[in-house]
């Protein structure tokens, strides 16, 4: 996580799948400590963690092949400015 999120005031749609993933963990801890018989909702768990999981990858490679934020590039002297797209990797 770069400075970007502090200074413009938003969190980034990974975070907040990270923090999903988190519950459904605790969840599934929960369930399998206090019921002894495994059922089909550990499976349904399970599933949504692989599915927030694979959502993870591809909102990652969906910011580095298709970025957004153009942030401009330092000049050198006698350099012309020339503006480049940043993603949020």
């Amino acid at each position: 996580m770069g400075l970007d999120s502090v200074k413009t005031n938003h969190m980034p749609v990974r975070f907040l799948i990270y923090v999903a993933i988190t519950a459904l963990t605790r969840l599934l801890i929960s369930n399998v400590s206090h019921h002894n018989p495994p059922d089909v909702g550990i499976i349904y768990l399970c599933g949504g963690i692989l599915l927030l999981a694979f959502a993870i990858l591809v909102v990652r490679y969906a910011s580095s092949a298709f970025p957004s934020v153009k942030v401009e590039s330092p000049r050198r002297k006698g350099e012309a400015s020339v503006e480049t797209e940043k993603g949020e990797l």
